[in-house]
């Protein structure tokens, strides 16, 4: 027994067994930050593309305070020029609040970081965090063995990594922490064998987690789904309890209360279709419970059935009256996947990489050989068929339909998919343990487990080997450099062009006069550069982002004059990748000689004449050559092109592979400017 003390009288027992789970709680955190760290040794940068909105967010929080929160005191004219962002209404405020808390915390400590530090370091930390969390929760659904597991795959599940890696300071860092925080508050909060006084903090603590994920992160839908759905189910396998009323009253009441004052999400959960099933659990809630005390009720099924019936009506007359609005289309998609193609503004939530539908491909990369596992785990909870079962087959089965249609969700589906493997491995293998035990520590009475212990032992070894490949793609994933250090292309090198070009930008371009650039670039232009923007990953004007598809596919005269007239702006900026062949340079496609075809689409939905067919009337898998892009195109390959109404003012440093004749990939940042 090791025995501790600290001040104040305070005397804590460990024993041997507590010493081991609290050393193991302490290697999975530190493996899940050090492996999220890894891109590191390529530089310590805001990784992908929206962190660098989010650490934006957060400085002005910084310098101004909240007030602007509130009163709607932000209108950001540096993006969406001319009209430029309201940024409280169009930004979740939980990820830059949580940043600013996290960087007064740790000066009022002493530590000399900046904001831009704790941006970058969040992530890793918040993955390590969020494998402790669960572990917690793992412990209630399983024991500690499978709290311990669950924890250590989630810190090296490849899904999960890909979110919370050095830099990728976005909402996903801190959602799912916590969703899995709110999944083990309330379903302590409904444990029958917990105090009432226990169910109520538990309650309140699990709204206020809710509360949180509101202002964080677009995703709360899910949980505005997820634990209505479980209400529904525990009904109908009659597992309903009071208590279970008591507290979805308080978790949704206090969620629901204390994000409206933030204009996002606002009224959101209570007005539109996304938000509905929360309400219709309040409903069906207050409807069976008054039902059960009602006689001609009280055989159960029949109370059901009414309180279905009156809900979905309630929807239907709620939806046609208007006082349910519609939500954003990428959520629709991840219910419908074919919405996508229902609307020519969601050929941009389709051009999105991350948006699109998962293949078994994407699928096992995330999970690798968890999944066989998951299926004895789900095998295992619904033979058990506690309500905390019910609970977590539903989020997985939802989370996995979820995936399904959307790829970028798999980091939802990673915590569950983690838990069950980890319970169906410590299912499987306790037994085998227990038999193998009698190979090494003979014991007088004999262990039944109807397994031979060198069966056990092999049984154990081939479980291991399984896993091990699993972590090593989840390290390998992780070890590679932030977007921006790499150019945005796959490659496992340093790149100085996008730093080249946002300095250049800064220094040389006139203050409030717009750089026109695709969408995926309007950040780091913006924010990066210290410049203006008229689209960016925000997606919030699709009339907008057509125009500069329209913009970069038309021919040099067209382009410039719709560039100045609805922008004020001559300066054009464009990003080619190549890579060389026999001597010459081709085009990679990772760059906008890739993402022309996206132009085109979306483009084509505003103006007609835009098209794939029309852009690329010589089929050779890119713009003509009369377009601006295609003549950019045939610039960044070293191929000479006579520029009629514009020069290039600025070139990033690859493109000296082209010019000498070196045969290595380019990432070339290349910016135009307008001569008549």
């Amino acid at each position: 027994m090791l025995n501790i003390r600290f001040p104040q009288k305070i005397h804590v027992q460990i024993g041997f067994t507590g010493l081991i789970h609290i050393i193991s709680l302490v290697f999975i955190f530190s493996l899940a930050v050090i492996v999220r760290i890894l891109p590191l040794q390529w530089g310590a940068y805001l990784g992908e593309f929206d962190p660098y909105w989010h650490y934006y967010v957060a400085e002005h929080i910084v310098k101004h305070g909240v007030g602007w929160i509130f009163n709607d005191g932000w209108i950001d004219t540096r993006t969406w020029f001319p009209f430029g962002r309201h940024v409280a209404a169009t930004t979740p405020m939980g990820l830059p609040l949580t940043a600013v808390t996290f960087y007064y915390i740790l000066k009022s400590l002493g530590f000399q970081v900046s904001l831009l530090d704790v941006a970058i370091y969040l992530p890793p930390f918040m993955g390590g965090v969020t494998a402790l969390t669960l572990y917690l929760l793992g412990k209630d659904f399983g024991g500690r063995e499978t709290g311990i597991l669950a924890g250590l795959l989630l810190a090296l599940n490849t899904a999960y990594i890909s979110r919370t890696t050095l830099g990728f300071f976005k909402h996903e860092s801190i959602g799912v922490f916590a969703i899995v925080l709110i999944s083990f508050l309330f379903l302590r909060s409904i444990n029958p064998t917990r105090t009432f006084k226990q169910c109520v903090f538990y309650a309140v603590m699990a709204g206020l987690a809710l509360a949180y994920l509101n202002i964080s992160w677009g995703a709360f839908y899910y949980m505005l789904g997820l634990i209505p759905l479980y209400v529904l189910v525990a009904i109908l396998l009659r597992q309903y309890t009071p208590r279970l009323l008591v507290s979805y009253f308080i978790t949704m009441g206090i969620s629901t209360i204390l994000a409206m004052p933030f204009p996002k999400p606002g009224l959101a959960p209570l007005t539109t279709v996304g938000g509905y099933p929360a309400l219709a659990g309040f409903i069906l809630l207050t409807i069976y419970e008054l039902l059960r005390h009602v006689r001609i009720f009280r055989l159960g099924f029949l109370s059901v059935v009414v309180c279905v019936v009156i809900v979905a009506v309630g929807s239907i007359i709620l939806y046609q009256t208007g006082l349910l609005s519609p939500i954003a289309g990428k959520f629709i998609a991840v219910v419908n996947p074919y919405f996508r193609k229902a609307s020519p503004a969601q050929v941009i939530v389709e051009s999105v990489a991350e948006h699109r539908m998962s293949t078994w491909a994407s699928f096992y990369y995330g999970f690798g050989s968890l999944i066989f596992l998951v299926l004895l785990g789900i095998y295992y909870a619904f033979k058990r068929g506690k309500p905390m079962d019910v609970f977590f087959i539903l989020f997985g089965i939802t989370a996995l339909y979820a995936t399904a249609s959307y790829v970028r969700v798999n980091l939802i589906l990673a915590p569950v998919f983690c838990l069950f493997a980890a319970y169906g491995f410590v299912r499987v293998v306790k037994p085998m343990l227990s038999s193998v035990k009698t190979l090494f520590f003979p014991v007088k009475k004999k262990i039944l487990t109807g397994l031979d212990p060198k069966l056990g032992l092999v049984f154990i070894f081939i479980f291991i080997l399984v896993l091990i490949p699993t972590f090593m793609v989840a390290v390998d994933s992780a070890s590679t450099p932030v977007t921006i250090a790499s150019a945005s292309v796959p490659i496992r090198e340093y790149r100085e062009d996008w730093f080249d070009a946002l300095r250049w930008i800064n220094q040389n371009i006139p203050k409030g006069t717009p750089v026109i650039c695709w969408w995926d670039y309007g950040y780091w232009v913006a924010i990066g550069g210290n410049s203006t923007t008229v689209s960016d990953n925000a997606a919030l004007n699709t009339t907008q982002i057509a125009k500069v598809g329209m913009i970069l596919l038309s021919n040099e005269t067209a382009a410039f004059n719709v560039s100045r007239e609805y922008f004020n702006s001559d300066y054009i900026l464009v990003f080619v990748t190549t890579f060389p062949i026999h001597g010459r340079h081709q085009p990679w496609g990772y760059g906008d000689e890739g993402k022309w075809i996206w132009m085109a689409r979306i483009a084509h939905a505003y103006y007609p004449w835009i098209s794939p067919t029309t852009v690329d009337k010589d089929k050779n898998g890119l713009p003509d050559e009369n377009t601006l892009l295609g003549k950019l195109i045939l610039y960044a390959c070293g191929i000479p092109v006579k520029f009629e109404n514009c020069k290039v003012v600025y070139v990033s440093p690859s493109h000296d592979y082209v010019v000498y004749g070196e045969q290595k990939i380019t990432t070339q940042v290349i910016i135009v400017k307008g001569t008549s």
